[in-house]
């Protein structure tokens, strides 16, 4: 029998990938939510600097006001936050199988919400909402301010505010989860439609937008509970651009 020369190596084996996760586990990641969030929020930035937009929603407005204090350091900072959040989920995606496959279907599921929303919410949409897609300028500005109350709205009050809510109450002794959720989403809801009506960027008050606005926060709430951050902010942009188109 030949010998095998000493010289011969076994071929090295290629890397293997991580396991793909089943898709609404790796879709509600955190990880893959920011980085699927991160163009859209950096458009709405470079957008609102490059229009001049003085009309913000107020989700940032308020962050804005907290940030006011550090001045002219408040962007460099700012974008800080961001770079670094974007490394640190950029690191644990190269752990996990978070690539652009994942990244369309979370897309092609945001639109399928976002439509649907519209076409149940099709004649309240067009009764209540108070701005239309105008032309030139004035599109390119609503439609970068859909891109901005997307993200800048779900991070507040469903990350913030519901997600505080529910913890903080199912540290409550004698507050069952489910009881906790149902006030927390209910609360969030209802602060999230409230606050259209207040401070500079806030509409003249009227009860039917209100009532209208509360009952997309609960179903916002829904989807960010069961499908995470990343759909949520996505559906909400998609819902706000298709609700212009649609009041036309």
């Amino acid at each position: 029998m030949p010998k095998t020369p000493q010289s011969a190596r076994p071929a090295a084996t290629p890397p293997t990938l991580p396991a793909r996760r089943a898709y609404t586990e790796d879709s509600r990641d955190i990880a893959a939510s920011f980085l699927f969030i991160l163009p859209v929020l950096i458009a709405y930035e470079l957008g609102v600097v490059w229009l001049r937009l003085d009309a913000i929603n107020w989700a940032h407005g308020l962050v804005r006001y907290v940030l006011a204090p550090l001045g002219p350091a408040e962007p460099f900072l700012f974008a800080a936050v961001i770079t670094a959040c974007a490394v640190l989920a950029q690191l644990r995606a190269d752990r996990l199988r978070i690539d652009a496959e994942l990244f369309g279907l979370m897309l092609v599921e945001s639109l399928v919400y976002a439509v649907a929303m519209v076409l149940v919410c099709s004649l309240a949409a067009r009764q209540m909402l108070l701005v239309s897609l105008g032309s030139g300028r004035e599109l390119m500005s609503n439609l970068v301010l859909s891109a901005g109350a997307g993200v800048y709205e779900e991070m507040l009050f469903r990350v913030v505010l519901m997600g505080g809510l529910y913890h903080g109450l199912k540290r409550c002794r004698g507050v069952a989860a489910w009881r906790a959720a149902a006030i927390a989403i209910i609360g969030s809801s209802m602060i999230f439609s409230a606050c259209h009506h207040i401070g500079p960027y806030g509409e003249v008050f009227a009860w039917a937008p209100l009532v209208y606005r509360f009952g997309l926060g609960v179903l916002f709430a829904t989807i960010y509970i069961y499908r995470g951050l990343g759909i949520v902010v996505y559906t909400h942009a998609f819902y706000d651009v298709f609700c212009l188109v649609s009041a036309q």
